[in-house]
């Protein structure tokens, strides 16, 4: 089980604020409201993030770690639709916005600090100040073109392409993955990424 929630810790403040300045700027004002809002917990890994089904109350700032969302058939395969790692973020905009079940899960693959950010505080947050509005217009309108892109590429694009854009989307993260896990999420079998691969290396 995961750890109890807790203060989130200073160098996890720290950069969960970096990393919103680098897209809005907060009034200082607007931070001394909203850090005793948040708080934090550690997922380990494997553990369930959220699952679907279920409401999924909160988002979560990714101190470190790395986390896999995934739809689940009733016979139990799995498809991954995408992976966050440190600086990212995780939770379900349609849990948020209607307060209905999410349709996936969302896993920690690795041990996975977060600060989490409940969304009743974030709907709080959003009618006090117009920067919070737009830091989350901002999260909504990038998850939106990340998912118009993974359309045009499962419809259009060859298998090699979608895995170097895989690559330069992720750095790093084939090494902390394993490949099947790589494979759901470009849509094919792990024999057919192997081959890939070999053909990447050797050309």
């Amino acid at each position: 089980m995961s750890n109890k929630s807790s203060h989130p810790s200073p160098t996890g403040l720290q950069q969960f604020r970096r990393i919103v300045e680098s897209r809005v700027s907060i009034p200082e004002t607007e931070w001394e409201y909203a850090l005793p809002l948040l708080f934090g917990r550690i997922f380990e890994k494997h553990e369930y993030i959220a699952r679907a089904g279920e409401v999924v109350e909160n988002f979560y700032f990714l101190v470190s770690g790395l986390v896999r969302f995934f739809y689940s058939t009733e016979a139990g395969k799995e498809f991954n639709k995408h992976f966050a790692m440190e600086n990212g973020f995780a939770g379900s905009f349609h849990s948020m916005v209607l307060g209905e079940p999410c349709g996936f899960f969302i896993q920690a693959m690795e041990r996975t600090e977060t600060i989490v950010l409940p969304n009743a505080r974030l709907r709080e947050l959003y009618g006090r100040h117009p920067s919070w509005e737009r830091l989350g217009r901002g999260n909504a309108e990038h998850l939106l073109l990340i998912k118009e892109a993974r359309e045009k590429e499962l419809l259009l694009d060859s298998l090699e392409i979608r895995y170097r854009r895989f690559l330069k989307e992720f750095p790093g993260l084939a090494d902390r993955l394993p490949q099947y896990h790589i494979a759901s999420y470009l849509g094919v079998t792990d024999v057919a990424l192997s081959r890939l691969r070999r053909k990447i290396n050797q050309g």
